[in-house]
């Protein structure tokens, strides 16, 4: 094992000697080597996060690569010993651990990728790429955990709706921008972009780019999330989706009141209606979508059915599904428990067959 050498100026906290901060960049292969994750500090590991962040890291090839949020690291001894100030370098002997505060899910998708990775020359390629560290120096017990906490509590999740609007490495937030772009349908009805959220029922916008996206994938294919083979059919056969889609969109809301997404006149507005809604047309439109999503051929005549549905919140036939939110306030309305999308499937299903 040889010394790290972590390159940077320490900087002052609060304008004490005793406690300092350096951002430098180090190698995946150095920090597999030298971290340390305490359990007393950091939450227990979740372990099905992994996947996501594995997927994410394998795009490093891709012409756009991965942008990953620095790790924050404490370094347990008197930086003095080890720190040179004229050529601003920190060495890192084997003997030293540096303690995790934030980042261990990204350190332990990185460590079980490589360890999977058979293709030695990609395996290299994700050793040696770099990562972008804060290292804090002087940290008691107590100091980490009140920094872990700050950075958990206090740091602001990306809309995931502005997510979809940004992330060109997934097909479906491609497919998603497009389709909106094309469809004057979804425009008339509105998606909030912007927000992950929609606060009902002031706003009448009938959802939001990632429950679109959503959509999209639970009628194509039934779920809400893809596979790679299932990106991968989307790929392939982008052109004839994209056609399909841009003509489902203009039907659909065609049949469907002219502002499905206010909740206090109609239902549609609600999530779990619009997933039982995907599902429905999923079962009774797509008859494939293992080798090839294909659809049948007069797939139009089930979307002309739904004009037949009375959507309005009067309706008796959605009331025992529903809930009172915002309750005692001046905003209270119907709504449906996000979760319960089968209950509505089945009342789908056996209003229209």
């Amino acid at each position: 094992m040889f010394n790290i050498k972590a390159f940077g100026t320490i900087g002052l906290i609060n304008f004490s000697n005793d406690k300092g901060i350096m951002t430098s960049q180090l190698k995946v292969k150095d920090i597999l080597n030298i971290y340390r994750i305490d359990s007393t500090i950091n939450r227990d590991l979740s372990y099905n996060r992994l996947p996501q962040i594995i997927k994410y890291i394998e795009s490093l090839d891709g012409n756009i690569g991965v942008f990953l949020p620095s790790l924050v690291f404490s370094f347990p001894e008197n930086p003095h010993n080890y720190y040179s100030p004229q050529v601003q370098e920190l060495t890192i002997p084997p003997d030293i651990k540096l303690t995790v505060i934030d980042g261990q899910h990204r350190i332990k998708s990185f460590e079980k990728m490589v360890s999977t990775i058979t293709d030695n020359e990609k395996k290299q390629k994700v050793l040696e790429s770099y990562m972008t560290v804060q290292i804090y120096f002087g940290l008691n017990r107590d100091d980490e955990r009140r920094l872990f906490s700050d950075i958990n509590s206090n740091a602001r999740r990306v809309s995931m709706s502005l997510v979809t609007s940004y992330d060109t490495r997934d097909i479906m937030n491609i497919l998603v921008n497009e389709i909106f772009n094309s469809s004057s349908s979804l425009q008339a009805v509105q998606i909030e972009f912007n927000k992950s959220k929609i606060l009902r029922p002031r706003n009448t916008h009938f959802s939001t780019s990632v429950r679109i996206k959503k959509f999209i994938s639970i009628l194509l294919f039934g779920k809400r999330s893809l596979s790679n083979k299932n990106e991968a059919q989307v790929k392939k056969q982008y052109d004839d989706l994209f056609s399909f889609l841009d003509k489902f969109f203009s039907l659909l809301f065609g049949v469907l009141p002219n502002t499905p997404g206010d909740v206090l006149q109609y239902v549609l507005g609600h999530e779990s209606l619009q997933n039982a809604l995907a599902l429905h047309l999923h079962n009774k439109i797509i008859i494939d979508c293992e080798s090839e999503i294909t659809w049948i051929d007069n797939w139009e005549e089930e979307i002309e059915l739904l004009g037949l549905i009375d959507w309005s919140i009067r309706n008796t036939l959605w009331h025992p599904h529903m809930i009172i939110a915002r309750k005692n306030s001046p905003y209270e309305f119907k709504a449906f428990v996000d979760s319960r999308h089968n209950d509505l499937l089945e009342i789908l299903q056996s209003e229209l067959g």
